[in-house]
């Protein structure tokens, strides 16, 4: 008997290469505004981080993200573009940037022969779908929680609980969260009593206060823990 009902997974920077994918929106938009800095990419790195980690917290709303990042990146080069107007044009281009990062559409499809998988992500709904309704892992996901969709995010458990109504139920302590974010992901795992599989590809160490069930440096790992029977 397997250990697990269902498997969920994060979706940047676990699965989707939202550095790359990030990098490109940020290019197309930064040459339609006429900046020439070439650290012009980082500094929206930079203010983007950090109002996601304020969206988080809870001290900021998704639609105030939208703008807020675009704002203070467009005052930092002192560009009187719009901010609401620019922010469009970028989720547009970031929708269309659907690529994956090694490992993870044989890690997804490995673990979907035997178990239903779960995408659950912070995002904003059209930029999420686009990217992955378009991607090779969107036949193998039998559920997709976003937190533009839903209106909350991780941690928040209602994010882990969402999911597993859609797979039919699943009790918390029979699914396993997959993630790259100790403050998200297995935050909102412990959150709900679910285990908890940190992906860690950088070998950082973990502070204090988490459960971390397993730890892995390699996506290519997760089938293993996933579909590890019970004895």
């Amino acid at each position: 008997m397997l250990q697990y009902d269902a498997i969920l997974i994060d979706a940047d920077d676990t699965l989707l290469d939202f550095r790359t994918a990030e990098r490109n929106a940020i290019a197309e938009v930064i040459e339609a505004l006429g900046i020439s800095d070439p650290e012009a990419g980082e500094v929206y790195s930079r203010i983007n981080h950090a109002c996601w980690k304020e969206f988080e917290r809870g001290t900021m709303t998704q639609a105030e993200l939208r703008v807020r990042r675009f704002g203070d990146f467009l005052r930092f080069y002192g560009c009187p573009a719009d901010p609401e107007e620019v922010g469009g044009r970028f989720t547009g281009a970031l929708s269309r940037q659907g690529m994956l990062l090694p490992g993870a559409l044989e890690a997804v499809r490995a673990i979907a022969e035997r178990l239903p998988v779960a995408l659950v992500t912070n995002g904003i709904s059209s930029v999420q779908h686009g990217r992955i309704d378009a991607s090779p892992l969107r036949p193998y996901i039998s559920a997709l929680v976003i937190s533009g969709e839903v209106g909350f995010q991780k941690p928040d458990p209602r994010m882990i609980f969402r999911a597993l109504e859609m797979l039919g139920g699943v009790e918390p302590g029979r699914a396993l969260m997959a993630g790259d974010s100790l403050t998200s992901d297995v935050l909102a795992a412990n959150r709900a009593n679910a285990d908890a599989c940190w992906y860690n590809p950088s070998g950082e160490l973990a502070p204090a206060g988490y459960k971390i069930r397993y730890e892995i440096r390699n996506i290519r790992e997760l089938p293993g823990i996933a579909l590890a029977e019970n004895f």
